[in-house]
């Protein structure tokens, strides 16, 4: 399902803090979604509520075959292991859409920021330059992942998601983060595959992450999570290295999609997986219900 609206949306990336009944704009091109739920700020405390942000990609007349021809530019360098600059993100007045509250462009990099520094309370000085500070990432032998931010070092482990289970099982502790990147591959009515089967519109990838201050034993955790996600119905795996590296990095527009790690799926599947997550970290008794996503 898409949402709807009238007039046609500028090119760019547009920044929305999504409500349970957000749907995928008809107008998308790529999206990032990155619902980080924060660590207590002390012993004792309880966490923060979970923030969640959308940022959704739109592409002007002139600039489709652009977009098209950038996802392959990024696929060849993704097989060569190219990492390319951070680029800066293009962000421009939201465009209205059900379910989706726009929100300024100040509010969109802090949020991104927090990705370096999941596991771990944070403390930021008052105007400090967030767009400057991206955050140093490291893939070790196993499933842990280094990344050095503002606040020091911290620890994530990624548990990647298909399928279709129960959303509360794709809730993730305190100090992790839920994220998920689409992109288009072709336009609805496009070719079929084999059989008269239609060919994916979407490629997808989606995963929960894990957040510690230190590494010990934040492999078996996410072995731990894996396996309670596969038994509420997902199909879930613990990835290690730069596939990861990528998932974890994936709610950022600025980093590359992990294509390694991505999954073909229509439209629906998409919004219904978007509608999974946001219900993840809602109220304890929701449901969703919607089309399967491709298995791993």
């Amino acid at each position: 399902m898409t949402s709807r609206s009238a007039g046609r949306p500028r090119a760019g990336w547009h920044a929305y803090r999504p409500r349970r009944d957000a749907a995928l704009p008809s107008w998308a091109v790529e999206l990032a979604l990155t619902i980080e739920r924060p660590p207590p700020s002390s012993p004792g405390d309880e966490a923060a509520a979970p923030q969640a942000l959308l940022l959704v990609h739109a592409a002007g007349p002139v600039r489709a075959l652009a977009v098209a021809l950038g996802s392959a530019v990024r696929e060849v360098d993704s097989i060569a292991g190219v990492e390319p600059p951070l680029p800066s993100l293009h962000l421009v007045p939201s465009h209205p859409e059900s379910g989706l509250d726009p929100l300024p462009p100040r509010a969109v990099l802090p949020h991104l920021r927090r990705a370096n520094e999941r596991g771990r309370p944070v403390r930021h000085r008052r105007g400090r330059a967030f767009e400057a500070v991206a955050g140093s990432w490291e893939a070790g032998a196993g499933a842990v992942l280094t990344c050095l931010g503002p606040a020091g070092l911290s620890a994530q482990a990624v548990v990647a998601l298909g399928g279709h289970g129960e959303p509360r099982a794709l809730r993730p502790p305190p100090g992790g983060a839920v994220v998920l990147r689409a992109w288009r591959l072709r336009r609805p009515g496009g070719p079929v595959g084999r059989a008269g089967e239609p060919a994916a519109e979407w490629a997808l990838a989606c995963g929960v992450v894990l957040g510690s201050p230190t590494g010990n034993g934040l492999g078996r955790i996410a072995r731990r999570y894996a396996v309670r996600a596969c038994e509420a119905g997902w199909d879930a795996t613990v990835l290690t290295g730069t596939v990861a590296l990528e998932v974890a990095k994936a709610g950022d527009p600025r980093h590359r999609p992990p294509i390694s790690a991505a999954q073909g799926a229509p439209g629906d599947a998409v919004t219904a997986l978007l509608t999974a997550c946001l219900g993840a970290t809602d109220c304890p008794d929701c449901h969703t219900t919607g089309p399967s996503l491709p298995g791993r």
